[in-house]
């Protein structure tokens, strides 16, 4: 089972939280779709994910994207991702 929180940040507050769960066992060839429908939920555009990406999350249980890693634009300071369940 997979259990990721994610919170959007700004001005150093939780503004919106939400807990992505999927009865699968984790995938780091699906990351790209946990965060993608992370990022539906929260209502914002998906953040770039480079290879780092998946390494950072994979090593250290949480990801911290940043304004840097979104094309379109990005009304919070971040989007901070955490597992909870792995």
């Amino acid at each position: 089972m997979i259990k990721i929180f994610a919170k959007l940040i700004k001005n150093h507050k939780t503004v919106k939280s939400y807990t992505y769960i999927n009865v699968n066992e984790y995938s780091s060839d699906n990351f790209y779709e946990y965060i993608t429908a992370i990022s539906n939920k929260l209502d914002i555009s998906t953040p770039l994910i480079i290879a780092h990406t998946k390494e950072s999350y994979e090593a250290f249980n949480s990801f911290k994207f940043t304004k840097e890693d979104f094309v379109d634009t990005f009304p919070y300071d971040a989007l901070i991702i955490e597992n909870i369940d792995r």
